[in-house]
């Protein structure tokens, strides 16, 4: 029988993590490849005990060119791409072949979660196996060219799928990863200089390092990427807010670069966070309110844009937002009123009550009465 999904991974001394992610995906796919580039611990063993074809791939600092050995592997009429430190969440196989039913998909999207604490974004994770697929740049591997030229030449088209995946690579200590990214960025950002997420990245990775003048470098590269970019993809703004949390670091002023990123993609809700921040810092309260009451009222478990958030701008915080604006607009009964719908969102948060009861007081003593 053809098998209809191959699961695909590059490993390398992931003894902690391949076990969780193998049992993930077992019963949903058909086989599963492991190409492991030079590991020293039990990774491979692992894997071969959770039934997996194992390869082994010279490393030569190129993820593509692994990922692509790994595909080269595969078996079946669809390839799920994953890494070791991933895991999908519970899906039934039969919803799963009915996604990919229609033979004219040449890609699916899936809900990615890519760190704790994050909302979701679709990542094209589920491809059909085709020698025109291929994965390319040698950090932060894509396939979206090849997939792009497929759809642009009317050969297929692209659909979504439920199937979710929450990456757990980015908790903890992050300081083996920068020292491994480095060298890698510092020479794609060469080879692919108008890649405004390769900027962003190699300036995170400064940043984590300390080399905060080489950071902003970076960012203020990819920032000029953006502002002669003709598209508007959702990494449009990142090396701008990057700079804007710099700026907002030092004490320096924020809003007219704040402004410059919104021009450039004026639905990005952690911009709309932060510029309300930066006024409610002026003592503009007034204004700040309507973005905080807007936030208030998104879904992080069900918001799937093209961006990922942090939570904490949603719900409680910014319910929390809308109290402090309140208090500061000597509007206590509202105050109370947010502060506890935060309180009631995370009801072992202290500091909620606490200034809910302040700003009750104040309503009270003001002869307010509380709806």
């Amino acid at each position: 029988m053809q098998k209809l999904i191959s699961a695909a991974l590059i490993v390398r001394n992931e003894e902690n993590h391949i076990g969780a992610c193998l049992r993930s995906i077992a019963g949903l796919v058909d086989e599963i490849i492991v190409a492991d580039t030079g590991s020293s611990d039990n990774s491979r063993e692992i894997a071969v005990a959770h039934g997996a074809r194992l390869f082994n791939y010279e490393w030569h600092d190129d993820f593509a060119a692994a990922r692509n050995h790994a595909i080269d592997q595969a078996t079946a009429d669809w390839i799920l791409y994953i890494d070791a430190d991933e895991r999908v969440r519970p899906y039934d196989r039969r919803v799963l072949e009915s996604e990919l039913r229609d033979p004219r998909l040449c890609a699916c999207t899936v809900r990615f979660y890519p760190c704790t604490g994050c909302t979701a974004y679709p990542e094209h994770r589920l491809f059909r196996r085709d020698p025109r697929i291929r994965f390319r740049s040698a950090i932060h591997e894509t396939i979206m060219p090849d997939l792009n030229g497929i759809v642009a030449a009317g050969w297929g088209w692209i659909g979504s799928s439920r199937l979710t995946i929450d990456h757990l690579g980015y908790d903890g200590d992050q300081s083996h990863k920068a020292e491994r990214n480095l060298p890698l960025l510092t020479k794609q950002v060469q080879v692919d200089p108008d890649r405004i997420y390769l900027w962003w990245h190699l300036g995170s990775v400064y940043r984590d390092l300390g080399r905060l003048a080489e950071a902003e470098a970076a960012w203020s590269r990819g920032a000029e990427v953006a502002r002669h970019s003709s598209g508007r993809g959702p990494e449009i703004a990142m090396c701008l807010i990057e700079l804007v949390k710099l700026r907002l670091f030092r004490g320096e002023e924020a809003l007219p670069l704040i402004k410059e990123a919104k021009a450039l993609q004026p639905d990005n809700l952690l911009l709309q966070w932060i510029e309300a921040r930066v006024l409610v810092k002026a003592g503009r309260h007034a204004e700040a309110l309507p973005t905080f009451e807007r936030l208030a009222q998104v879904n992080p478990d069900t918001l799937m844009g093209e961006l990922s958030y942090d939570r904490r701008i949603f719900g409680a915080g910014a319910f929390a937002e809308m109290g402090h604006c309140a208090f500061r607009l000597a509007r206590y009964a509202e105050s109370e009123s947010y502060y506890r719908q935060a309180e009631m969102l995370e009801p072992e948060c202290l500091e909620f009550r606490i200034k809910r009861q302040l700003a009750g007081k104040r309503a009270a003593a003001n002869g307010l009465v509380l709806g």
